[in-house]
């Protein structure tokens, strides 16, 4: 049941960010949905399913709405994968560390995705770039993970969305 939730909640924050968030930009400042979902789940379930989410999600962005297959991959799952390792060990959050990490991934997701469109061979101006859209837009998605967070908390209270968690021994047969 969980990786079916997994599934809709990926679809649902595809087509939510790729059609109508994008229309509702308020001085090119947009809310990145998809990102607000994935940094949600990759705070609060502490295995490698958040990043294996945001990589799926990310494609699946990248075929409905990019002409390169992997921007979105590429850019979401770093920034999955780095909330995911500052934030691995922490047990409860204060409205600072999600007000952070919400910004944080916002700015590594939208610097990755820079680079790689920078790579490709498009040419822009990253400060112009940081300073008018991404730095309030990053101010703004970790404000609305406040919100996210909340949500997302609630379902994972739930007792189908918890990771089911397999006890391995290590190489001298410790548990």
């Amino acid at each position: 049941m969980r990786y079916v939730v997994f599934v809709l909640l990926g679809v649902f924050g595809v087509i939510l960010s790729g059609s109508f968030t994008t229309g509702i930009a308020i001085a090119g400042i947009q809310v990145d949905l998809l990102l607000l979902i994935i940094v949600s789940i990759a705070l609060l379930d502490k295995t490698s399913a958040p990043i294996i989410f945001a990589a799926a999600a990310g494609l699946f962005m990248d075929i409905m709405y990019s002409p390169v297959l992997g921007v979105y991959a590429i850019s979401y799952s770093v920034a999955a994968a780095l909330v995911t390792l500052v934030f691995r060990n922490t047990a409860r959050f204060n409205f600072l560390m999600l007000l952070a990490s919400g910004a944080g991934a916002y700015l590594v997701k939208e610097l990755v995705m820079a680079a790689t469109v920078y790579i490709l061979g498009s040419r822009f101006s990253l400060l112009g770039m940081l300073v008018r859209y991404i730095l309030p837009a990053a101010v703004l998605n970790g404000v609305l993970l406040l919100i996210a967070y909340l949500i997302f908390s609630k379902l994972y209270q739930t007792s189908w969305m918890k990771p089911k968690v397999r006890r391995v021994g290590d190489d001298f047969g410790h548990l």
